[in-house]
């Protein structure tokens, strides 16, 4: 049974594609679940993907662009990943022979959950900082929107991403106390569980790339190949832990101060994402 934080839609959308004088019809049946308070789940990143999927075949241009006797549209799947970043898929559309735009979806997991913070440690981060921050982040998703220009078989472009990541068991004892310089045993009760707080956060980062494309001996197929740099500009960090009456006291409250602030500015400061992006295009 669907709990109440989930919505369901079940559609079907029926097209015909005509490609060198043959009609073929599609039909899809999309089932999408999303649930309110897990924005980086597996079920949802299909979902995204299949529902992009769909739109980009059902919005596809009626104008075609040739190659050899293949007559193929200007919009583009691919998937991939951006190395370490994150698992991708996305959609892009090719204005013409210079301009075209890309949305692309991410999950971040195993074994990329940990670059972006061996990343910023790498830039300066305090060594402390690092192994919290790491402790807290275990999965994340990663949603991008940006224009590319083109010159023969080599591009760049611009990007913005949104990326959400989350995790938990946090302790005192993750260097907590050695960084703050605070003393956490007044939140170590013997007759209660340890203390421990997840933390969240939604960073907003901007970058550029330069790429290549390899094209394969099918006309629809080919291999982008890209490097890029990003640059975080924006964070929101939120917290909660295992006990909700500790939670609302000025002590605890004080620490989550803290900590929303020293990473914040470690992410401003520190917040550089270097990528070697792989993808597998497919025309359609």
């Amino acid at each position: 049974m669907p709990s109440r934080n989930e919505r369901h839609l079940v559609t079907t959308t029926t097209f015909d594609s005509t490609v060198v004088g043959q009609t073929t019809s599609y039909r899809f049946l999309i089932y999408f679940t999303m649930n309110a308070h897990d924005f980086t789940s597996p079920k949802l990143f299909l979902s995204v993907l299949i529902l992009t999927l769909s739109a980009s075949l059902v919005a596809q241009d009626s104008a075609r662009v040739s190659s050899g006797n293949k007559s193929l549209t200007k919009s583009r799947l691919f998937i991939g990943s951006q190395i370490p970043v994150d698992f991708t898929a996305g959609y892009s559309y090719q204005f013409n022979d210079r301009y075209s735009a890309a949305a692309h979806v991410g999950f971040i997991t195993k074994p990329y959950s940990s670059f972006l913070i061996n990343a910023m440690q790498t830039f300066g981060m305090d060594e402390n900082l690092g192994k919290v921050i790491k402790k807290a982040f275990r999965t994340g998703g990663v949603y991008g929107i940006g224009p590319t220009y083109h010159f023969k078989k080599t591009h760049v472009g611009v990007f913005g991403q949104y990326m959400h990541l989350k995790g938990g068991g946090i302790t005192p004892a993750d260097a907590l106390s050695v960084y703050f310089k605070k003393d956490f045993t007044p939140l170590n009760v013997n007759s209660l569980p340890a203390f421990e707080f997840s933390m969240q956060s939604n960073l907003v980062n901007v970058g550029a790339l330069f790429g290549y494309v390899f094209q394969l001996r099918n006309p629809r197929l080919s291999i982008n190949s890209e490097a890029s740099l990003s640059k975080i500009i924006g964070s929101k960090n939120t917290f909660s832990s295992n006990r909700t009456l500790i939670d609302r006291t000025a002590f605890v409250q004080n620490i989550y101060r803290e900590i929303d602030d020293e990473m914040r500015d470690a992410f401003i400061k520190y917040g550089f994402i270097p990528s070697l992006n792989l993808y597998l295009v497919y025309h359609l």
